[in-house]
């Protein structure tokens, strides 16, 4: 298998196959007419796991379970959605005519399908990102707030704390840190000037260790 998604089946701790059912599998083929290897792969090893695929963002699944997004809502006649934002301000998609492609590029689309902008390269590299970023939201010890964070203290923040596989374009732009293989320190976004930062863990202990270094980054002081 090809497409086999150990780090994010590792963030979860997926020691076995988490796979929606074969007759979701068969109805999303239908809905699709085919469906690329690497999502396919990713529906056979991760697609049963709630908390990464129903945290934050929701995986499209015939019987809408996460969400309450029914794949049937998304009938697009030249793009093939299969994850949307929590309140379906935005929708992720491959190009039907690329669904016979292994592994193609991921678009999204802010204004019901009119417009479609490439996101990701790749399938994969869309499904690993929103997974970190679902692990962000889904750990029990979190920063629980977005702080602004500027370039500069982005690179201090890199200098101390490893870079991940997980980057893409989602949301404009993500990058992750991974100091722990518990703990994720992620930012978005906004624009040349500043960016958002938000960061959690399974470790108390390790997120009152990540916590005092980033408090000290972007200097300000921790409640007693």
């Amino acid at each position: 298998m090809q497409y086999e998604y150990k780090n994010i089946r590792e963030l979860f701790h997926l020691g076995q196959p988490s796979p929606l059912p074969d007759e979701q599998i068969k109805q999303i083929r239908m809905h699709f007419g085919s469906i690329p290897e690497a999502l396919e792969n990713y529906y056979r090893l991760c697609g049963g796991c709630t908390e990464m695929n129903g945290t934050q963002d929701f995986l499209v699944t015939p019987d809408g379970r996460y969400g309450h997004y029914f794949l049937e809502k998304f009938g697009y006649s030249d793009y093939c959605v299969f994850y949307t934002e929590n309140q379906c301000v935005s929708e992720w998609a491959f190009k039907k005519s690329d669904s016979n492609q292994e592994n193609p590029p991921v678009y999204e689309s802010y204004d019901n399908g009119e417009t479609w902008l490439k996101t990701t390269d790749s399938v994969s590299q869309f499904l690993i990102s929103q997974a970190y970023m679902q692990a962000v939201f889904s750990y029990e010890y979190s920063s629980e707030e977005f702080y602004e964070i500027t370039p500069e203290q982005i690179q201090i923040l890199a200098e101390k704390f490893p870079r991940t596989e997980a980057d893409s374009d989602l949301y404009h732009g993500v990058q992750f840190f991974q100091p722990y293989p518990d703990t994720i320190i992620m930012i978005l976004y906004n624009n040349q000037e500043y960016f958002d930062l938000i960061y959690s863990s399974e470790s108390e202990e390790h997120f009152e260790e990540i916590d005092q270094i980033i408090s000290e980054i972007l200097d300000f002081e921790q409640e007693e």
